[in-house]
This record gives C-alpha cells, sequence and structure tokens, in this order.
C-alpha cells in the first residue's frame, strides 16, 4: 500500500474516533482505549510502511477485532464501536462481516451518513446497483457536505448507467445530467482534490454525446491552478485528445511537443494516433 494511502487512513480513521462520546463512562474510554491502539497502528505505518512484520502487523490486527469483539458483547448498542470494527473489518477484507456490522449500526441509529455510505459501498462491489443507489443518495442527504459521497454517487451511476436506464430509473439525459451534478458537487467542495477535477474532466467523455469543448474548458482552468510537471502534462494530454476531437489538430500536435515525460509518452501516443484518425 502506498504510504499516502496509510495517511489518508490515519486522516479518515481520526476523524471516525473523534465523534465517539468523549464522557467519562467507562464503556466510552474503553472504546476509545481501543481505537487509540488502532490509531497509533496507522500513525506507525504512515511514518514507515515498513514498520511492521507481517506477522505482527497480522497479530495486533487480530488484538483489535478480538478487542471490539469482546467490547461489543458487553456493549450491543454501541453504534459507533460498531462502526469502528466495521472499517477494520473493510481493511482487511473481511467484507461479508463489516457489511453485517454497518447493517447492525444502522438498525440502530439509521441517520448516519457514513454508514449508509459504507452500506452502499458493499452493495455496489456486490453488483446491486438498485440498493448501492439509494444508501448512496441518502448518505448525501444526510450530509451534504462531504465531498466523497458525491463523488461515489457519480461513479455508481456511471459504473451501473445500463442497468438503471434499462430499468426507468433513469432516462439518459436525466443520468448523464445527475452524473455531472455529482462530480461537479464533490470538486466545488473539495477543489483541491486533483482524483476528483479528473474524473470531473473524464465524466464529459463519458456523455452519450461527448462534450468535448467544456472537457477543453475544464482542462484549461485546471492547468492554470496545477502545480507540478506531471500533472501540467497529464492535462495537456487531455487537452491535445479535446483539440484533436474538435478538428483542431495542429493546436493539439503543438501542445503535445510540450509532453516530454517518460511514463506518459505510450499515452501521448495514443493521442497522436487518435488525432491522425480523426
Amino acid at each position: 500500500m502506498h504510504p499516502t494511502h496509510h495517511i489518508l487512513v490515519l486522516h479518515l480513521f481520526l476523524i471516525s474516533i473523534s465523534n465517539i462520546s468523549t464522557g467519562s463512562d467507562l464503556a466510552s474510554q474503553r472504546l476509545l482505549s481501543i481505537a487509540d491502539k488502532e490509531a497509533g497502528i496507522y500513525k506507525k505505518i504512515a511514518e514507515d510502511p515498513a514498520f511492521f512484520s507481517n506477522d505482527d502487523l497480522d497479530r495486533r490486527i487480530n488484538e483489535l477485532l478480538q478487542s471490539y469483539r469482546t467490547y461489543l458483547l458487553d456493549q450491543p448498542s454501541d453504534v459507533s464501536a460498531y462502526i469502528l470494527y466495521g472499517k477494520l473489518l473493510r481493511r482487511v477484507s473481511e467484507n461479508e462481516q463489516a457489511f453485517n456490522a454497518f447493517l447492525k449500526a444502522d438498525e440502530l441509529d439509521p441517520q448516519i451518513a457514513v454508514v449508509k455510505q459504507q452500506i452502499g459501498n458493499h452493495l455496489a462491489e456486490e453488483g446491486k446497483g438498485k440498493a448501492a443507489l439509494s444508501f448512496y443518495l441518502q448518505a448525501v442527504d444526510l450530509e451534504p457536505s462531504i465531498p466523497i459521497y458525491h463523488f461515489s454517487l457519480g461513479q455508481l451511476i456511471h459504473e451501473f448507467r445500463s442497468e438503471f436506464i434499462k430499468s426507468g430509473i433513469f432516462t439518459r439525459d436525466a443520468l448523464e445530467r445527475e452524473m455531472l451534478k455529482a462530480f461537479g458537487k464533490a470538486v466545488e467542495l473539495e477543489p483541491d482534490n486533483f482524483d476528483y477535477q479528473m474524473r470531473l474532466g473524464e465524466s464529459y467523455y463519458d456523455l452519450a454525446s461527448p462534450d468535448w469543448k467544456s472537457a477543453l474548458i475544464h482542462w484549461n482552468r485546471l492547468r492554470q491552478s496545477t502545480t507540478t510537471l506531471l500533472q501540467k502534462e497529464i492535462l495537456d494530454l487531455h487537452s491535445a485528445r479535446a483539440l484533436g476531437k474538435l478538428g483542431r489538430t495542429d493546436e493539439a500536435k503543438a501542445l503535445l511537443v510540450q509532453v516530454q515525460t517518460a511514463a506518459l509518452q505510450g499515452s501521448k501516443k495514443q493521442v497522436i494516433d487518435e488525432i491522425t484518425q480523426h
């Protein structure tokens, strides 16, 4: 796992434990103690991904899982514990057990957005797009200021677009409109997230009639705020492709000359071939 992913896991986990009651009762203190141990593991891995051996990490994770199970036997109505337990199970790919934990949390409190999101994630992975859509929409409604919920909704709409149109949940026009709206909202809420920005731009390609003009406007705007050379050249590739599709071949070729990063040469050739055939 990439070190930046470990940092993200730690950040998201700290947000999770910040929502645990900090009261003086013994149960809350006990749960915080378990959660603190888990946070400590993620912190060490974020600082040094090779800090734990595989056997040592497995042992520590199993101890955490057992601690959560024992706690939940004593506190079977603690929603926070089910959420933390479910997230840990997801991280170790015990997805069915995690799903059951989130279902229990939802039963105890049906007004928690992250629980809706996690249930939706599992259903989407199981290929149950319509069921997942309901939970993703609930997550967005419950916490509309969280960008990942909008982003995930956009991804789901795209992934299951054929099923949604065939079953009459969306017309094609409505589906495309809602997909763009979801990605656009994610970008609005977190404009510095390059992945969100990229997905919004690429979503213009996903339309039944690709909107190359809007894509080009998006890439040009995004390039103005991008600082790294690699990101600038990625955006140049996308802009060149859009220019080619718009018949502005000379501009596209001139832009492609600027793309020098070795890792992008394969993609550059694909764009050149596409422009040449256009």
